[in-house]
């Protein structure tokens, strides 16, 4: 995701001042942290700007106040080499869980009721 500004159609980077260009906070400097997901879905801007002795104050603003816009730039290659991960480090801890979980089940059925399985198998 980038924050790009409608004026310039650059790309802001994280750390730089953005100025608030409308709403009751008009005129106000704010520091870009990162872009945050709401809880309704929308992307925000985390902003914060020094609060004196409370130390920093952190919002989040639409993006529209700074005369921004958000872009959301996943490939499909990203998205695809992230699930192939995801599925492969699943199958490699199921894998290994089944290993663990087998060795004491031979031991004891070897040690134990071996006789017992092999009579009931008719082997």
């Amino acid at each position: 995701m980038k924050l790009i500004s409608c004026a310039t159609g650059e790309e802001i980077q994280t750390g730089r001042k953005l100025h608030v260009q409308s709403g009751a906070a008009a005129g106000q400097t704010w520091k870009f942290e990162r872009i945050a997901l709401d809880a309704s879905g929308e992307h925000h801007v985390h902003a914060s700007r020094p609060g004196g002795k409370l130390g920093r104050i952190h919002r989040g603003f639409h993006p529209s106040v700074f005369g921004c816009e958000i872009s959301v730039d996943i490939t499909w290659r990203k998205s695809v080499g992230h699930v192939a991960y995801r599925t492969w480090s699943q199958v490699a801890g199921y894998v290994l869980a089944g290993i663990f979980a087998l060795g004491p089940l031979a031991l004891y059925e070897h040690f134990h009721w071996s006789e017992w399985i092999v009579e009931f198998l008719g082997l």
